[in-house]
């Protein structure tokens, strides 16, 4: 598991907070996408395999960061992105909003590098490790489908003694 494998994409209206962000995670070797708005968010991980999505809650337009998640979790390709929201909401029920909607974190801002990098690296193990087993998971189920058709093919060559 190599960091250069993943792709984070990062959300933030603010281009100060998108510069600082990338430059904390290239330097870590991910590859990024950025966007700052919510629709650009939906747009990007419908056309990308995204590992991870950073988002902010207040972004321009008409999808905020909660609106963002809610759309990423209802759709079958989006739903298990792990979604960390990056934001200076930092108010109790802001933080509890994010989870109830299937977000995986917070983080608050400012924010500390060294915590940044701590959550996104463990969210990323969890998500190639999620994504490992469910590959695993295809594979017996494909060989266990193979193994039942030779078994019924092996049970209808064998003649009935009589």
């Amino acid at each position: 598991m190599r960091n250069k494998d993943f792709t984070i994409l990062v959300a933030d209206d603010n281009t100060e907070n998108l510069r600082i962000v990338s430059t904390i995670l290239l330097a870590e070797g991910y590859k990024l996408a950025l966007v700052h708005d919510g629709e650009g968010v939906i747009r990007v991980t419908e056309e990308n395999k995204i590992d991870l999505i950073l988002l902010d809650i207040l972004m321009p337009g008409d999808l905020n960061g909660y609106q963002v998640c809610r759309v990423l979790k209802n759709n079958s390709k989006t739903k298990d992105i792990p979604v960390i929201f990056l934001s200076a909401k930092t108010d109790g029920e802001d933080i509890i909003e994010g989870f109830k909607i299937g977000g995986s974190d917070f983080i608050a801002k400012p924010f500390d590098k060294l915590e940044l990098l701590a959550r996104v690296g463990n969210h990323i193990k969890q998500k190639f490790l999620i994504d490992e087993l469910n590959d695993r998971i295809k594979y017996l189920e494909h060989s266990r489908a193979d193994f039942m058709s030779w078994l019924h093919g092996l049970a209808n060559s064998i003649e009935p003694v009589k």
